[in-house]
């Protein structure tokens, strides 16, 4: 199945040109999977560094702070759930639609130009977490 979740129109621009943004479930689903991973791991890493936090190889891995027996958990169980993300385009891309998204469907909100991100308080956003929570546990 891949049903839409979302095809949400946006405004941008002095000029203003409409164009619709639009992600799966499972696209939304994944990417705040990626986003709670870093927020837990790394919280001031930019969204853009989750690759590098999968591939194990980068500075946010290979010269992080103690991390403790649940975030080595977060880190393997993430590194499978999300390894299609090892590769920077495929994550790049997701969190440029992502960013895009407007209202109330986001859990996050990322920075303009992409080097921060953060929760939104939105009602639900404790919900996901929740489930996240469980996924990586």
């Amino acid at each position: 199945m891949n049903a839409h979740i979302a095809s949400v129109s946006f405004t941008r621009g002095a000029h203003a040109t409409a164009r619709a943004v639009s992600l799966t479930a499972r696209q939304l689903s994944e990417v705040e999977l990626g986003l709670f991973l870093l927020s837990q791991l790394s919280p001031s890493a930019p969204p853009t560094a989750l690759p590098a936090l999968l591939n194990g190889t980068d500075p946010l891995v290979t010269e992080r702070p103690v991390w403790t027996a649940k975030q080595h958990k977060y880190w393997q169980r993430g590194q499978l759930l999300l390894a299609r993300f090892r590769e920077p385009s495929v994550w790049n891309r997701l969190i440029e639609r992502y960013a895009l998204l407007t209202g109330t469907l986001a859990a996050y909100d990322v920075s303009g130009d992409r080097s921060c991100f953060r929760e939104k308080s939105v009602g639900f956003f404790r919900n996901r977490t929740a489930t996240f929570r469980q996924m990586l546990a």
